[in-house]
């Protein structure tokens, strides 16, 4: 469900989007890995270029022409992989990278996962004096195995976050000579991006024996320590990457609901948040039965109401009126829309409650509390009393509470009307009238309740 406007912390709009999309952490895992993976052998191809291209520099200028190649192949690899011309990506992947939040991204994933820049300095011992050493320089991609564990691309690391913890046991893998070292590692995190760790392990002498082969004397040692600083992702790319699928997502159509009621022969009201961004604006219901191009010709964004006209096309004729006096606490109310269609189907329909306060959120004075429950696709809706009367609009629920929702009042309607010089001609009520069943209302009303077709282009 998509916000249509700026929510007050603590309701939800419920104006109802009919795309419905898929945004796990582990979905979008699944991604990053994709894009750390081509990266990892892209990467290789890159250094071999570098070192062919590069005997004769300064290893200063071949790590710093490294690095920015890194980024370069990165950025690029992430680019393709978010396009639909991939046609080996998954759908699932491009439905993620769509909607998976910014804050999911470096909030859910291990904080160790990326691909980090190594300095590696291996030293070589007899007798636990230092007869050789040596520094190297690499990289290491690490991300979650099906088990959750995050490994290198390797297999050579596996690394066990504890608890929430920045410290790690991380077991360091020699299947061929089936054995496993255990170690224990703090990472430096400030935050998803800016992660760095140091590892010490020693080589196993079944290992040594191998390489050495004849040269092999006891009391060899080989001691490996690895810096790791992590490179991508970064901040910078991410942030771009994500405004990029933000633009495409935009780009994309979009078909979102909400329900309206008319007040004249031409029209029609609902929530500004309902029509908020749209292109283009249709309406119908059960009696119409085709669907009518709507436009908007007032609105207040503030009270978060807007005005339908359907120009030449004429409605029924409502038979109610709207309601302006304050209702009081305990009033019975029913609300009639056209909510989650997807699932629920297309026809109007009803629930009943009662006004629980004269203020809403935050004793909110333009909005009434009702018990009435709505859904997602009420926004817009009328609220009634049991006259009859339109008493208010429908407008949103509270998230942390059931059967709390909030409506319009129906002054704000009419003060909306007035000031935009619209006049209409409200229906007289009978003298018996106030005597009719709930059946009856509903049946008499359902003919000027709408569904509202909101799409953005």
């Amino acid at each position: 469900m998509k916000e249509r406007f700026s929510k007050r912390i603590g309701i939800q709009p419920v104006a109802a989007e009919i795309t419905i999309r898929y945004d796990t952490p582990e979905g979008f895992r699944r991604y990053l890995f994709f894009v750390m993976q081509s990266f990892e052998l892209g990467l290789k191809k890159i250094r071999e270029i570098v070192c062919i291209a590069t005997k004769q520099a300064p290893d200063s200028l071949r790590r710093k022409m490294c690095i920015t190649l890194q980024h370069f192949i990165f950025l690029l690899v992430m680019l393709l992989a978010s396009s639909p011309a991939l046609a080996q990506l998954p759908e699932e992947f491009d439905d993620i990278c769509y909607d998976i939040g910014f804050r999911c991204v470096t909030t859910e994933i291990d904080p160790i996962e990326g691909v980090y820049e190594v300095s590696t300095v291996s030293k070589i011992l007899m007798n636990n004096e230092i007869i050789k050493q040596q520094q190297s320089d690499g990289s290491l991609t690490i991300y979650s195995n099906s088990n959750g564990l995050p490994r290198d691309y390797n297999n050579k690391f596996e690394f066990c976050r504890i608890g929430r913890t920045q410290t790690y046991d991380v077991n360091i893998l020699w299947p061929e000579y089936n054995i496993t070292q255990h170690k224990r590692i703090r990472i430096e995190c400030t935050d998803f991006f800016d992660v760095s760790f140091s590892l010490t392990y020693e080589m196993p002498q079944m290992e040594l024996k191998e390489r050495f082969g004849e040269y092999y004397v006891a009391g060899l040692k080989a001691i490996y320590t690895i810096h790791c600083k992590k490179i991508i992702p970064d901040r910078r790319s991410v942030e771009k990457i994500f405004a990029y699928l933000e633009r495409r997502k935009e780009s994309e159509t979009k078909i979102w609901t909400g329900s309206g009621f008319s007040i004249s022969d031409n029209l029609i009201v609902t929530n500004y948040h309902v029509i908020n961004k749209s292109a283009s604006v249709y309406v119908t219901n059960e009696t119409i039965g085709d669907t009518i191009p709507a436009t908007v010709i007032a609105l207040d964004e503030r009270k978060d109401i807007a005005i339908l006209s359907v120009g030449d096309r004429v409605l029924a004729k409502p038979k109610y009126s709207i309601k302006t006096e304050p209702q009081k606490t305990g009033t019975n109310v029913f609300v009639l829309g056209y909510p989650l269609t997807s699932t629920m189907g297309n026809e109007v329909k009803a629930t009943s409650g009662i006004i629980s306060s004269q203020s809403g959120y935050k004793g909110d004075e333009t909005l009434y509390q009702i018990s009435a429950p709505i859904q997602p696709g009420n926004s817009g809706g009328p609220v009634f009393d049991l006259n009859g009367n339109i008493v208010g609009i429908v407008c949103a629920h509270h998230t942390n509470a059931e059967n709390v929702s909030y409506a319009i009042k129906a002054e704000y309607l009419m003060k909306l009307l007035d000031g935009e010089q619209i006049s209409i001609n409200q229906q007289q009520k009978g003298v018996n009238e106030d005597d009719r069943q709930l059946t009856e209302l509903i049946d008499q009303s359902k003919p000027s309740v709408f569904y509202v077709i909101c799409i953005n282009k």
